[in-house]
């Protein structure tokens, strides 16, 4: 297995949403879960002839190809969730961030005080878990392009037209890039693939060009890890040849769907802590690489990707330019 990095590229738009209202799908996600990533890839290479359908039966049984969220690329720059101890200026657009400080409070079992103004007076929001990417010298708050179209619904009994009905979708405009990590059995290499996010594939929405390339192998420094996903919040994950323990986990909770599964259908609810979170690990043994792909975890009779992908303090800061 290889650790890859990859970026999408949506050559149509596509309908990766928060909500199902009766008329339409609503409400853009700005990210592409990884459930969803690893799910258009294992299809694509099916329908290739490069997968069979006993291999996707393995990877139910036991997933080999892990993918972390999808995140927007903006202006050559990657973003990631905020922080706890990331906020916002209304009025001068600034983002303020004091997650360093924080962590090295954090790890000296010291509480950190958030700011209440800033320099130009103002009060400062919390943006934790918000998109925040770097332009030029500062750092911004970072969000993807959407649009609304309007369909007329399709009978199932006739396959034509029903009068009178419409349905609505809001998309993640066409040309939009985004990055993610990917963890790559042998039978995936580095290269391009097509692949289809998001629904309505057969209305032309979703399709994208996906690009691999290999990740430079490298040791995680020091113990404290940045959620770029939704993280469960226990007290140990372990997956393969990893393990993390973990001593704190700084960030709001929520309920998740957890997503849907072929043949299968809804995954569960869970509860987890949301995307951007700071966690205190006290042990960490196996291969660190697993950790930015995410590690799956049992619920019911389902696996659950794209959870518990964590990165190094001081790699998810080289990502933002500090």
């Amino acid at each position: 297995m290889r650790l890859l990095e990859a970026r999408l590229i949506l050559k149509s738009p596509a309908v990766v949403v928060q909500r199902r209202l009766e008329r339409g799908f609503v409400k853009p996600a700005d990210y592409v879960p990884g459930s969803m990533l690893r799910g258009a890839i294992l299809t694509a290479l099916y329908r290739s002839g490069k997968l069979s359908a006993a291999d996707l039966e393995r990877e139910k049984e036991k997933p080999g190809l892990l993918a972390s969220p999808a995140y927007p690329v903006v202006k050559g720059s990657r973003s990631v969730p905020a922080t706890p101890f990331m906020f916002y200026c209304r009025r001068c657009k600034a983002v303020v961030d004091l997650t360093r400080e924080a962590a090295e409070r954090l790890s000296q079992g010291e509480e950190p005080e958030p700011p209440l103004l800033h320099e130009c007076r103002e009060a400062l929001k919390p943006i934790h878990g918000s998109l925040v990417a770097r332009d030029g010298r500062e750092l911004r708050r970072a969000r993807v392009e959407t649009f609304r179209s309007t369909s007329v619904a399709i009978g199932k009994d006739r396959g034509s037209a029903v009068r009178g009905m419409l349905f609505d979708y809001e998309a993640i405009a066409g040309g939009t890039e985004f990055w993610a990590r990917i963890l790559a059995p042998d039978w995936l290499q580095p290269g391009s693939l097509e692949v289809a996010v998001g629904r309505g594939a057969s209305r032309g929405f979703g399709w994208a060009v996906l690009r691999l390339e290999p990740v430079p192998q490298s040791q995680p420094r020091g113990k404290v890890l940045v959620a770029i996903s939704p993280l469960t919040p226990l007290k140990r994950l372990k997956w393969d040849e990893c393990s993390v323990s973990l001593t704190g986990v700084y960030g709001r909770m929520h309920k998740l769907q957890a997503g849907w599964e072929y043949g299968r259908g809804f995954r569960p609810f869970v509860d987890v802590a949301r995307r951007g979170s700071l966690v205190i690990a006290s042990e960490l043994s196996g291969r660190p690489e697993l950790l930015q792909v995410g590690l799956p975890v049992k619920a019911g009779d389902f696996w659950l990707t794209g959870l518990n992908a964590l990165f190094p303090l001081d790699e998810y800061l080289e990502i933002l330019g500090g």
